[in-house]
């Protein structure tokens, strides 16, 4: 469990955590994450991790630099917006480049981490092969997810809000979607800042970290949205749960691909 980081949805979880060998924490915050619960800064503990993953503007990125100085207290942050990176990367903090979608080949993470990144946290849609190929090519340790909730897509755009007006329907900010032609079903969540949407299935890596040399990684990662403390440590234990995701199927780009899976 040394090495497991999970994020926190209620602070309260953190002595549970701790009670069967987590000591690694990440910390959605406001303002500068989406998707996920989020903890007020003051609240949250310094010997932890925090995640900004929106998208940000020019007054995003003024309010980040007027807030720096109150995140130096933490050991690091997860970051997708290349301007995170460029505000901390003279500082002391470690900067983990989590970029969905984009951390497929060594060759970008390494680009990332030559320039600087602490470390990259690896794509979750890629086969186990291909997995491992990365992690035995890249520079510095990387994070590995092993549980979590495939993120489809995210937006700047309230995509809920503006279905539910044009159809007339009530305000909602959370709505389970299923797409007719592959049977998936998609959760969307729309915040202030955008909409982001999930497959509404936990992928699970968790065998997957036998077969990876553990000094080739940092942590192994683990987002739950609505998991409790008990199913997280059956998991992480070995108990059954979820799909193997992308480990056995290479990514589809058509939906004409789909049908010869």
């Amino acid at each position: 469990m040394s090495k497991i980081l999970i994020n926190i949805n209620n602070l309260d979880m953190i002595n549970e955590y701790e009670k069967i060998g987590i000591t690694n924490f990440l910390f959605a915050i406001p303002e500068f994450s989406i998707g996920y619960t989020k903890i007020p800064i003051a609240s949250i503990p310094s010997n932890a991790y925090i995640l900004i993953n929106r998208v940000l503007d020019t007054e995003s990125i003024d309010k980040l630099k007027r807030l720096a100085p109150e995140l130096m207290r933490f050991k690091g942050i997860f970051f997708e917006d290349v301007g995170v990176f460029n505000i901390f990367s003279n500082t002391n903090l470690e900067l983990i480049w989590y970029q969905n979608h984009f951390a497929t080949n060594a060759s970008s993470i390494n680009t990332w981490l030559d320039l600087g990144a602490t470390s990259a946290v690896i794509s979750n849609e890629l086969t186990q092969e291909e997995i491992k190929d990365i992690i035995a090519s890249s520079h510095k340790p990387l994070v590995f997810t092993i549980l979590g909730k495939n993120q489809i897509m995210y937006s700047r755009r309230t995509l809920l809000s503006n279905f539910n007006e044009y159809s007339n329907l009530p305000k909602n900010h959370k709505m389970t979607l299923k797409e007719s032609h592959t049977n998936n079903t998609f959760l969307a969540l729309e915040e202030k800042n955008g909409t982001i949407i999930y497959n509404d299935e936990y992928f699970n890596y968790v065998k997957l970290q036998q077969e990876i040399p553990d000094d080739k990684i940092k942590f192994y990662l683990v987002m739950n949205l609505d998991l409790r403390v008990e199913q997280i440590k059956d998991i992480l234990d070995g108990q059954e749960f979820g799909s193997s995701g992308f480990l056995s199927k290479k990514t589809v780009y058509r939906m004409s691909e789909y049908n010869d899976r």
